[in-house]
């Protein structure tokens, strides 16, 4: 059965922005990738 996983990573990277954004890896049966999204780190109100 597939599954996603998520990762946050730091958004040092964006200037004034302290948080993080998430990605999420979803992968098949097979355990092979089918699909990432990243959410931007615009959550800081930039």
């Amino acid at each position: 059965m597939g599954h996603q996983e998520d990762h946050a990573i730091s958004c040092s990277s964006t200037p004034n922005c302290p948080g993080t954004k998430s990605v999420v890896y979803v992968y098949d049966d097979q355990g092979n990738c089918i699909s990432q999204t990243a959410y931007p780190c615009n959550v800081c109100g930039n």
